[in-house]
């Protein structure tokens, strides 16, 4: 299962076209088989579409369907063997290898009979599995069409209350907090349960009860650990001990973390939540022993297993029900993106469509996904109707989860696959699953996008049908998780060659083509025993620490492989051998030299060296590379990045290229059209030169320029000659109009470059990201407000700022009526010398003429966090003017007295704020957080406050005084000891 045959058969038939056209391959004595092999393909191009699922019904037809699926694995294979030995036959004889003469007439003869004896057995294989009529059906008329679309990103906003828990969970919570708290008291132990089938909200529930204001006020520790199938003691302990409020870098060992474990909760009351249990020894052999030291504790146990709670002696278990159909509608019209106009239309079919889900949040939730595809009555009435139940399928996997995999296009279904190859709980970033996608062949270019942006619409398209869930944090949803359920539905759609081992796996797979290991894994398996295998991905397994020299004699097909985060310090030479190798990440190693074999990997095209902080140099033959397309050597220790850059034609993505001595120059990315990711560093060693180094970068999308800097405190000065040549070389540095992100890490310069000052907002019209970090000698800042698609704004370090004034609004966005129109995330972090934040839009306003003069002031800002700015007097007046800003976070601000007349702050965090004495007037404030505030002791007109925590407020009681009458029915926790009571602040946004 797993095999997206159409997919597969149509780029194979295009690609053995390619092949036979060839003048290199003309030259081959294979030609005839090519031919014959590109018609036998052609003939599999009319399977059923539903041959898949009959395979998990039939154990002939799933026969068939392995056979098939080896033989197409095969064929890609031998066509990109064929593809690099034509490549081989027209590279100089340099470029292959030093002291390696060019391919002999001998070595063509064998490498023609070695792949004329692959394909023959190819086609031999054809031809029987071709007997089976059965499975081929020429009428393909009702064939689904996938065309790259523009994803709307609104239409994956953060899921909300409704979505995730349903009204009736509301008395669950409340039921079972009263419970716990009712038992809480001196030397009081108690294991609670929560279980339910995956997928029906049991994490949810815990969340609300670990959350609630009860259960914050009772306990002095919270704890909440997530217990993957494969997860390790010491990481466990770890997490443990950093959620309790402490540091455990330095340690290693179980011996040596139990004891500071112990010491973190002795005679402390603590409430711990251990999620998605699915052995109870991780409490009675691991946990038990440690929490029997603290003065009380309460654990909450989620898990499917009613066993488990049984071993853990549970005393109360608590079964999930299933959501309530009503609910179930409103969270499938939400999802599947229905007008409010519309749902009346959907209602009855949408009914009828929840009932199948059989009350499953995340069932309704994919199913959704499917139907956000679908825009009329009759087609959404086609979803309800068609074959929901596959046999063969476990159950949990089946129905809806199946149905939402089912109705993927061939492209995407080969995405949301390889996504189960990846750990529980990984949190998938964007840019990196793009790579891995197009590096296993899955993305079909098409129109005028690059390969990498159609991987990105994949990405987002999987987001939109709820089969990856965006991490909140990120606005434009860099990073997601894939939930447990989709992801072993994934994986049991792969089993027959693909395969994730943890701790648990005891199964082996013959012909294995792709494996990810668990870090968990103590010992990683004999992998020259796996020939055939083509992805191998181990993310932070730090026992694995060394590579046999001749692994990569036997691993020949390997076409992806990840040791991101080991401690492996050498790479052998036969690295050299791989061929077909088109991706290598050794980020975050411990290697210090990588082999000149490498200018081998003639289809390599994604490089990751990012954090190989042993790593000072880089091997010549890299340079001779030149299907190279994303080459990351950031955060590295590498002094010199050789000359020749610019014969990387396809670099897409180019990130920690600096000047030095002979090595590269920025004269080079002139040589680089296809460039849409570009980080350079070490911008003080650059010279300037006499033109636009960026002219021909037409597609850059993200941009980051840096200067070396120290820390905030012991800033690297330069002189000015220095300066003056850095500002010249920022200046020359303009990008293009298709920049979406910015990022300033480090500019000494006294002035922002003048494509940045003067009419951003039609140098760079769809800027959504902008960065300025560590700008230590501009007195002014750009003028950020006229940035019509601006989302994020960072400002950090801009030591010589001494007022933010109308300067950063600019002169406003005409046609959207609105300073910072779009703008939802405010950062002003490390201002030391910041005194004063002016708004004045009124003034402005009184200037402009008559029909401007209704400006809005950042309509859609959200949050904004403004840390360590300690000569700052107050926020400005016209801040009661933004009117959807919900969050705010201010920290070390030591001049600030008061924060007042925000009336549309729900949630505001004040820390380490010296001279802070007063909170007034925010009359949709629900939760307050105070600590380290010595002179905090007024509060006026905080009509809706539902939650106050203070920690270390010496006045808190003067404060709770002047709640008055309103202070009934809060909750008021307050803490004197330092330790730290705030909830997971995770949780609010």
């Amino acid at each position: 299962m797993g095999l997206v045959l159409d997919a597969l058969t149509s780029k194979f038939v295009t690609r053995l076209g390619r092949l036979i056209e060839d003048e290199v391959v003309m030259t081959l004595s294979v030609k005839k088989d090519i031919k014959r092999l590109k018609k036998n393909l052609e003939h599999f191009s009319a399977v059923r579409e539903d041959a898949e699922a009959l395979a998990m019904e039939d154990r002939r037809i799933e026969a068939w369907w392995k056979n098939m699926s080896d033989v197409m694995f095969d064929v890609d294979v031998i066509i990109d063997l064929v593809m690099v030995h034509s490549q081989k036959l027209l590279l100089p004889p340099r470029s292959l290898c030093f002291n390696q003469p060019m391919v002999s007439c001998f070595e063509k003869i064998l490498f023609d009979n070695k792949v004329a004896r692959r394909i023959k057995d190819i086609n031999e294989k054809l031809d029987e599995i071709k007997m089976n009529t059965e499975m081929f059906n020429l009428d393909r008329s009702l064939r689904q069409q996938f065309q790259v679309t523009s994803v709307d990103r609104n239409q994956t906003s953060p899921i909300d209350e409704l979505e995730v828990v349903g009204r009736e969970v509301k008395q669950s919570v409340d039921d079972i907090v009263q419970m716990i708290v009712s038992g809480c008291h001196e030397n009081s132990t108690s294991v609670l349960g929560i279980q339910g089938m995956g997928g029906i909200g049991k994490t949810t529930l815990a969340q609300k009860i670990y959350n609630d204001q009860m259960i914050r006020e009772k306990f002095q520790v919270h704890i909440w650990l997530c217990i993957t199938q494969s997860y390790t003691e010491t990481g466990l302990i770890k997490q443990a001990i950093r959620v309790a409020g402490e540091k455990c870098d330095q340690l290693e060992t179980k011996t040596e973390l139990l004891p500071l474990l112990v010491d973190t909760i002795k005679g402390k009351s603590v409430f711990l939540v251990l999620d998605d249990v699915w052995k109870s020894d991780v409490w009675n052999d691991l946990l038990l022993s440690p929490f029997m030291r603290a003065l009380n504790f309460h654990i909450l146990v989620t898990t499917r297993d009613l066993c488990v709670l049984s071993e853990m002696h549970a005393t109360y278990i608590h079964q999930v029900n299933k959501m309530n159909y009503s609910d179930g509608l409103e969270l499938l019209m939400k999802k599947s993106f229905q007008s409010s106009e519309q749902i009346c239309d959907f209602k009855n079919v949408g009914y009828d469509i929840v009932k199948k889900c059989d009350g499953l949040p995340l069932a309704i939730k994919v199913v959704a996904g499917v139907l956000s595809t679908r825009r009329t009555v009759a087609e959404w009435k086609s979803i309800r109707d068609s074959k929901w139940s596959i046999h063969g399928l476990p159950k949990e996997l089946g129905g809806p989860l199946y149905l939402s995999y089912s109705n993927l296009p061939p492209q995407l279904k080969q995405c949301f696959l390889w996504c189960a190859l990846l750990p529980p709980n990984f949190a998938i970033g964007r840019d990196d699953v793009a790579y891995w996608w197009v590096a296993e062949g899955f993305v079909r270019k098409e129109n005028d996008h690059s390969i990498h942006e159609i991987a990105e619409e994949y990405y987002l398209e999987l987001i939109r049908r709820n089969l990856l869930q965006p991490i909140p944090l990120f606005v434009d949803k860099g990073e997601s998780t894939m939930h447990d359920l989709l992801r072993s539905l994934g994986q049991y759609l792969t089993k027959d060659h693909s395969l994730f081992m943890n701790a648990a796996s005891n199964s082996s797979v013959s012909n294995l083509r792709r494996l990810g290991i668990s870090h968990a894994i103590k010992e990683i398996p004999p992998l020259e025993e796996h020939k055939c295998l083509r992805s191998l991905l181990l993310f932070n397994n730090k026992n694995f620490n060394s590579i046999r020299k001749d692994i990569f004699r036997k691993l020949e097909h390997i076409r992806v492989l990840v040791l991101r985060g080991t401690n492996i310090k050498d790479i052998p030479d036969s690295v050299g051998n791989l061929v077909l190798l088109r991706l290598l990440d050794l980020s975050y190693t411990e290697i210090n030299k990588l082999p000149e074999s490498m200018g081998r990997l003639i289809s390599l095209e994604y490089l990751s060296l990012r954090g190989c902080r042993q790593l000072d140099s880089l091997p010549a033959g890299l340079m001779r590379l030149s299907n190279i397309s994303s080459l990351q050597l950031q955060d590295t220790a590498v002094d010199h990045v050789p000359k020749g850059i610019a014969k990387f034609q396809q670099l897409y993505n180019l990130k920690g290229v600096f000047e030095s001595g002979t090595g590269f120059r920025l004269g080079e990315l002139r040589c680089l059209p296809n460039i849409q990711r570009l980080l350079v560093q070490k911008l003080e060693k650059a010279a300037p030169v006499g033109e636009l180094v960026l002219r021909n970068s037409h597609n850059l999308r993200e941009l980051a320029l840096g200067c070396t800097m120290a820390s905030t405190k012991e800033r690297t000065r330069y002189q000015t000659g220095v300066i003056e040549r850095i500002q010249q070389v920022y200046d020359m540095l303009i990008p293009s109009p298709s920049l979406v992100y910015i990022y300033f890490n480090g500019f000494p310069g006294i002035r922002f470059p003048e494509w940045l000052c003067s009419e951003p907002e039609l140098n760079m019209p769809s800027l959504c990201h902008m960065h300025l970090n560590d700008c230590i000698s501009c007195s002014e800042l750009p003028p950020a407000g006229q940035m019509p698609e601006l989302l994020v704004l960072q400002i950090k370090g801009a030591d010589e700022v001494v007022t933010i004034g109308t300067e950063l609004l600019g002169q406003g966005v005409r046609s959207a009526a609105a300073f910072f129109p779009k703008l939802e995330l405010l950062h002003i972090i490390s201002m030391c010398n910041l005194e004063k934040w002016s708004l004045n839009i009124k003034n402005m306003c009184d200037d402009m003429e008559e029909n401007l003069r209704q400006l809005a002031l950042m309509p859609c800002l959200k949050r904004l966090l403004l840390v360590d700015c300690p000569k700052l007097r107050a926020l400005p007046q016209d801040m009661y003017m933004i009117v959807n800003l919900k969050r705010i976070h201010i920290e070390g601000a030591h001049k600030l007295q008061e924060v007042v007349n925000l009336p549309a702050v729900a949630w505001l965090k004040v820390k380490n704020n010296a001279c802070l004495k007063r909170i007034s007037n925010l009359c949709k404030l629900q939760d307050l957080f105070a600590q380290d505030c010595p002179v905090l002791d007024q509060a006026e007109n905080l009509f809706l406050l539902k939650r106050v925590y203070m920690i270390d407020c010496p006045h808190a009681q003067e404060f709770r005084d002047c709640l008055g009458g309103e202070e009934e029915g809060i909750l008021v926790h307050v803490a004197t000891d330092g330790h730290n009571i705030f909830p997971d602040e995770a949780l609010y946004n």
